[in-house]
């Protein structure tokens, strides 16, 4: 039995996990900092709340020392008498690491979730705040804008995010008062990717001149929040209008009545609905353009895992896998 000292990030943690209908969790572990943390406050919160725990580390085979992280890992959780997983994935090292890393990632973590489980993972305000400036720099809507949430749900598995209001300066705190044991990657040093180059140098600078920007940025999401709410509980009332045999299929005819931005707002829910993938206006505008085509052009729009495609009076969406 541990003894637990009082705690605000672990109180905090605690009164996230009351919020989830189960009590069965699978902890996303790097072996980084913020994981760490997590990891170590559900370990301490399963000492006196009826919780099962296990963790997994997803080995992206990317960094030279990705084995070092795995071993690491393993340690950890042997340590703590948790079980654990180790995965490792393949990444396409030519074109658009970051996001294939993500959506493999993701992939793989529920995969391995059972259906009574929740998946954890230890983002923190300040990857919120990156993620805000990364989907503006793209070009995404409201939805988008709205950034991640404490809780939603990725390949029908639940995900929590119980520090997604919590700073970087708390984090590291609590690591410093338990003198926790982590791993450094060098590759978020590696500016080439979007991610670390807001984190190393855009931000900072930011933070300078405004040193506010998270609380501002952060109730900017929330404004973004609600809108993009409003469109998700209206759109399901709207969408069955256009369906064709299935959700997976539009009528063309019926789409090309619409003015411009409801068509825009369709396809947007539509393949939100359908995947989770958040489009911007000009990949959109790619597939407006699919819907004048003629039927014998074989016209395609493809992004990421979705192919999109126009077949007489049809538009239908499928995924590359299935």
């Amino acid at each position: 039995m541990v003894t637990i000292k009082t705690d605000e990030l672990i109180d905090k943690c605690s009164n996230f996990l009351s919020k989830i209908s189960t009590n069965k969790f699978l902890i996303a572990f790097s072996g980084g900092l913020d994981s760490t943390v997590l990891l170590d406050c559900l370990y301490k919160l399963s000492s006196k709340k009826e919780l099962i725990i296990r963790s997994i580390h997803i080995n992206h085979n990317i960094s030279n020392d990705a084995h070092k992280y795995e071993d690491h890992c393993l340690k950890i959780t042997n340590k703590y008498g948790i079980e654990h997983l180790s995965k490792r994935i393949n990444i396409d090292g030519f074109s658009n690491i970051e996001e294939q890393c993500r959506e493999k990632r993701y992939q793989s973590i529920t995969d391995i979730a059972h259906k009574d489980e929740c998946v954890l993972t230890a983002h923190h305000e300040d990857d919120q705040v990156e993620t805000f400036f990364l989907r503006l720099i793209r070009g995404s809507g409201v939805r988008g804008l709205s950034s991640m949430k404490n809780k939603t749900m990725i390949n029908d598995r639940i995900i929590g995010r119980p520090f997604l209001n919590i700073s970087k300066k708390e984090i590291i705190d609590y690591q410093k008062k338990y003198n926790l044991k982590f791993i450094s990657d060098e590759s978020n040093q590696d500016n080439k990717f979007d991610r670390n180059y807001l984190r190393n140098h855009v931000i900072p600078h930011i933070k300078k001149r405004w040193p506010s920007i998270n609380k501002n940025i952060t109730n900017n999401i929330l404004i973004q929040e609600i809108q993009s709410k409003f469109t998700s509980d209206n759109i399901e009332l709207v969408l069955p209008n256009y369906y064709a045999e299935n959700k997976n299929e539009l009528l063309v005819d019926k789409l090309n009545k619409e003015d411009f931005h409801i068509k825009v707002i369709i396809i947007h829910e539509w393949v939100f609905m359908l995947t989770q993938a958040i489009l911007n206006l000009k990949q959109i505008k790619e597939i407006l353009k699919i819907l004048n085509t003629n039927n014998d052009s074989n016209p395609l729009f493809e992004f990421s895992s979705i192919i999109i495609k126009k077949n007489k009076n049809l538009l239908s969406l499928s995924k590359k896998y299935e």
